[in-house]
């Protein structure tokens, strides 16, 4: 009990702050856990996005299949940032959902076709590790097919649209409460999504680099196969959609 004086009302005062504090991250905590757990039906959903890790991947290494997902996080960084700035949602018609769905088609059926370009497994020779090298423009262009395939991508659009602008926004205002700052609130949602991509990223890379060093029956790379009709049917379906 806290008496009427000064001295007992600050008393009472510093006693229950831990357990303000507590509560309030505790309360953090689980929001975040809960958007952790929203933000892994998006990082766990096939699409174009685990197809360019798989491809990454098997070409150059689980380091150089990261890349992609290095390019998401960019255009997701954008997303997060102007929900913050309280921009609104932006109104697409459905002649602009068309376009955008079949323009996405198209680019993704583009990186379909790279992928089946390198379809037979040849024998090493100094062309091939010279492909398989890495320098500052396969890094570049591994982490601007990450960024296209998820502006282009329709699941990511949806995904963005239906679930995370509403939930975002909201979490932003429940964790001002117990953070404090926009900004501060913001970069937790931020790093605790896209931590789901660069987890599942990596599990795929890995698996998609064991792979590829064994994947060869008959001089064939079946995982470029693989993943390079997986994306042109991707993108065809895309295009269809868009069409009718």
């Amino acid at each position: 009990m806290c008496n009427d004086s000064a001295e007992g009302s600050r008393s009472c005062r510093t006693a229950l702050l831990p357990t303000v504090s507590e509560a309030l991250i505790m309360n953090v905590l689980e929001i975040l856990a809960a958007w952790f757990m929203l933000s892994m039906t998006g990082a766990l959903a096939p699409g174009p996005l685990s197809a360019a890790v798989v491809m990454q991947a098997s070409k150059r290494g689980p380091l150089h299949g990261i890349l992609p997902m290095v390019g998401h996080a960019v255009v997701e960084l954008g997303i997060v940032a102007a929900i913050i700035v309280s921009v609104e949602a932006l109104t697409l018609d459905a002649t602009m959902i068309d376009m955008l769905v079949g323009f996405g088609g198209l680019v993704i059926v583009g990186f379909g076709l790279l992928a089946l370009k390198d379809w037979k497994h040849a024998a090493p020779t100094g062309s091939l590790e010279l492909a398989r090298t890495t320098s500052v423009s396969t890094v570049t262009q591994a982490t601007i097919q990450g960024a296209a395939v998820s502006i282009l991508s329709p699941y990511f659009l949806l995904w963005w649209f239906g679930i995370g602008l509403a939930n975002v926004t909201l979490l932003v205002g429940e964790l001002q409460i117990g953070v404090g700052t926009v900004l501060l609130a913001g970069a937790l949602i931020y790093f605790t999504h896209i931590s789901t991509d660069f987890l599942f990223g990596a599990f795929l890379a890995v698996g998609a680099h064991k792979a590829s060093k064994t994947v060869t029956v008959g001089g064939i790379n079946w995982i470029n196969v693989t993943i390079g009709i997986f994306q042109v049917a991707l993108g065809l379906l895309f295009i269809l959609t868009a069409l009718t």
